[in-house]
């Protein structure tokens, strides 16, 4: 407890001496207060008794509808206390969903990049093949023990082409 100070205070022209461990410019201002309200009640004739307790109802309103105000604004802060922890979690929850995606995302990216790189040696692969078949194809028709090759109703590109594909059986046959 503080220090206990003794306020002489006047209230509707009696003085009193207040002792509380309030400071004296607290205490005063409670007293102008409280002066503020008889005086305010006092231009109609009412015995001094009638004004004290008349303005002691009207603090005792004051101070409950206060109250009230004061117990409403906890129970909104406490719902919005509550709102804030579950809207927290949410983002949580979210943020974690996010980094999981992120995630997920990078691995489908070294997955994609890994993919590219296969599709590129294949596709070397596949060129290397083309080439080696049309020197294979070079030697073939320039081999001198072949004495022409008959080429039925193809192209000789469309025989490069059956090649590639498998099907130069279908095409390719030797005569005289």
């Amino acid at each position: 407890m503080g220090e206990v100070n003794r306020v002489r205070v006047q209230i509707f022209g009696e003085t009193l001496t207040l002792v509380s461990d309030e400071d004296e410019e607290y205490i005063n201002g409670l007293a102008g207060y409280i002066n503020s309200k008889i005086s305010d009640l006092a231009r109609s004739e009412m015995h001094p008794t009638t004004l004290s307790l008349l303005a002691s109802v009207m603090i005792a309103d004051e101070m409950f509808k206060e109250r009230d105000k004061n117990l409403s604004f906890n129970k909104n802060m406490e719902s919005n206390i509550k709102e804030n922890e579950r809207l927290r979690t949410l983002v949580d929850e979210l943020w974690q969903a996010l980094e999981q995606t992120w995630n997920d995302l990078n691995a489908q990216k070294e997955q994609l990049e890994q993919s590219r790189k296969e599709a590129a040696a294949y596709k070397e692969a596949m060129e290397k093949a083309q080439k080696d078949l049309e020197e294979y194809i070079e030697v073939f028709d320039s081999s001198p023990g072949i004495k022409r090759v008959i080429v039925t109703d193809t192209p000789r590109n469309n025989l490069k082409e059956a090649a590639k594909s498998g099907q130069a059986a279908n095409y390719v046959s030797t005569g005289n």
